[in-house]
This record gives C-alpha cells, structure tokens and sequence, in this order.
C-alpha cells in the first residue's frame, strides 16, 4: 500500500472511532466505505475485522460483568456456520456486486438506531440463533452490520451498559470468524500489516477522544453532519463504485 493510503485510513480509523464514542454507533460503517474508496472488498472486510477485533475486545473487557450471556450464546453457537456459508458466497460475488450490498447497508446503518420497524416487541431468546446465524452470513459480505445488530438486543431487561458489552462481544465472535474465514481463502494480512498496525492505535485513541469530546459538542449538530457524510458515503458506493460499474 501507498504511504498515503495508509496515512488516510489512519486518518480515518481515529475519527470514525470518535464518532462511534459519540453517536454510539456508525462509526464502523463510516470506516468500511471509506476503507472501500482505496482497497477491494476481499481486503476492506478482513482488515476492517482485524482493526475492530482490538477495538471490541477492550470493550469486553472493561465491561465484562454486564455480559448477557443468555443472549451472546445462542448468537454466538450457529455464527460460525452462516460464516462458512458467507465466505462461499462471497467468492461468487463480483466486486461490484459487494459494494452495493455495503452501501446498501451503509444507508441502513442510518435508519438502524431505532426499532420503530419492530415495534416495542422484544425477539424471544430463541430468535437469536437465526440471527447469529444470519449475521455469520453478512458479516462475511459486507463486513459491518454492528448498527443493525443493535436494534435487536435493545431490550426492556437490559440496562445501556449490557447492550454495549453484548455488541462487543457479538464483534468479537464476528471478527474472529471474519479474520478464520478470509485467513482460509488465502487473504494475506501481511500484504496490510503496516495499515493495520497503523489504525489499530487509531482506533483507541479515536475511542478516547470520542469519550472526552462527549459533553464538549452540540450532539444535535455533529449527529446531522455526521449523517449527511454516511449517506455521501454509501450514495457513491451504490451509484458510482456499484451500478455505474456494473
């Protein structure tokens, strides 16, 4: 890769982080569309992975004890078939085919924090192995759907700091597959070592300005702006990188 390649995704990995940290979720869906604008999908999607791995681990981590692990059990249990099952389909897709599916998604992301579409029911516990299972599946095609998992696992019985922790760790399953799975393909992560090297700091940092920046801005307006640059984002995904090419 390009010194300058490297130096924008870095760039990039410390801002979408702080937005993460600010606007709770996005963040990785801002990073996959930028990271699609100077590497293909086969190796946006497995470094994205390994980038957030670092990232969802620490947040495991901090907040270990507010784990539902009632929920992250049967998410976690049938993610690795639906990933198997992503990887092969992934193969069969056309690099034009995968960047409107994440644009696709980059757009969702953007309607996501709400389950107004759901309604106030709450998905059974069993419901979560069709969706780990699912996940398994997208998470291998378009590589960053955290603001969609999160309308399912908002709950009536789960206070913020188990919503966040669980998410992390619904990252960590998801990355580990992501990385075993592109690793089996013959993806080489040395080819983008020093990128990834590079926004793994990134990223922490990012999530730690993000933190102290919190009470410092206008939510209403970054929260605008922010959305403006997510729609930008995937509108040139799907239109120009997508169709336009197809």
């Amino acid at each position: 890769m390009q010194i300058l390649d490297i130096a924008i995704l870095t760039i990039a990995a410390f801002f979408t982080s702080a937005i993460t940290a600010v606007a709770g979720s996005g963040g990785g869906a801002a990073l996959m569309a930028i990271m699609l604008q100077v590497m293909p999908p086969a190796a946006a999607i497995p470094v994205h992975g390994a980038v957030h791995l670092v990232s969802n681990v620490t947040r495991c981590w901090l907040l270990w004890r507010h784990m539902s692990w009632p929920i992250i059990i049967r998410f976690a249990l049938p993610l690795p078939f639906g990933a198997a099952l992503g990887i092969w389909l992934f193969q069969g897709l056309s690099t034009e085919i995968v960047q409107l599916l994440i644009g696709g998604f980059v757009l969702l992301s953007l309607v996501s924090g709400s389950r107004g579409w759901r309604g106030d029911n709450e998905l059974p516990l069993w419901s979560f192995l069709p969706v780990g299972f699912a996940a398994g599946i997208l998470n291998m095609i378009v590589g960053a759907i955290a603001p969609i998992l999160g309308v399912f696992v908002i709950r009536r019985d789960l206070k913020k700091e188990n919503v966040v922790a669980t998410l992390g760790f619904f990252g960590v399953v998801s990355n580990i597959a992501k990385i075993a799975g592109f690793t089996f393909i013959g993806f080489s992560y040395q080819s983008y070592g020093i990128a990834v090297l590079c926004m793994i700091p990134a990223v922490i940092v990012g999530t730690r300005v993000g933190r102290l920046a919190l009470d410092k801005i206008n939510e209403r307006i970054f929260l605008i702006i922010f959305r403006i640059i997510l729609l930008a984002l995937g509108l040139k995904l799907i239109l120009v990188d997508g169709l336009a090419l197809i």
